[in-house]
C-alpha cells in the first residue's frame, strides 16, 4: 500500500484488503446500521470480473464525489502498472499526476457509504469506480442494486 503525505511517498507493508460482504471494521466511523464491505480489492487477491449495468459506473462517479470518510495519505491503485512504476520512481509526485490520479480514482483517500433496500449499508473505497470501469471489477449484485436504486 502507498500512502502519500503532501511532500513524499511511503510505502507501507498493510494492505487493504476486504473480502466483499463481510462486516465492515475498518473505520471507527460507523453508526449502528449493518455495514459491509464491498471492493477492497488487493493485488494478490482474485476478484470476479464482468458486466454491469448501462449507468453503473456513472451513478458510482456520482456517489463518490460526496465521500461519507476521507482519510489522512492516499492508498494507489495496485492495478496500474504504470502507475506503481512512476510512484515507484520518485521520491517525490508531480503536483499534476497527483491532481490527475485523484480525480480519476487511482489515487483514493476516502470512502462512500450506499443503502440498500433492506437497510443494509455498504462501504467502498472511492476508488471502487476506478477498480469497475479500468479493471473491470463486478461487485456483488446487491451493491449493483443498492446503486442503481440511488438510495445513499
Amino acid at each position: 500500500m502507498i500512502y502519500s503525505s503532501r511532500e513524499s511517498i511511503v510505502r507501507r507493508p498493510k494492505r487493504m484488503h476486504f473480502v466483499d460482504l463481510t462486516p465492515y471494521t475498518y473505520s471507527s466511523k460507523q453508526d449502528d446500521t449493518p455495514t459491509m464491505n464491498i471492493g477492497w480489492l488487493d493485488i494478490a487477491v482474485p476478484f470476479e470480473r464482468g458486466s454491469v449495468p448501462a449507468g453503473f459506473v456513472e451513478r458510482l462517479k456520482t456517489l463518490i464525489q460526496n465521500p461519507y470518510a476521507r482519510t489522512r495519505g492516499f492508498h494507489a491503485c495496485q492495478f496500474c502498472d504504470d502507475l506503481q512504476a512512476a510512484l515507484h520512481c520518485a521520491d517525490d509526485i508531480e503536483r499534476k499526476l497527483y491532481e490527475d490520479c485523484h480525480a480519476d480514482g487511482r489515487f483514493s483517500s476516502a470512502e462512500i457509504r450506499v443503502r440498500g433496500k433492506d437497510g443494509r449499508q455498504y462501504a467502498a473505497p472511492r476508488m471502487i469506480a476506478h477498480y469497475v470501469e479500468v479493471h473491470g471489477y463486478k461487485p456483488p449484485e446487491e451493491f449493483i442494486e443498492a446503486v442503481m436504486q440511488g438510495d445513499r
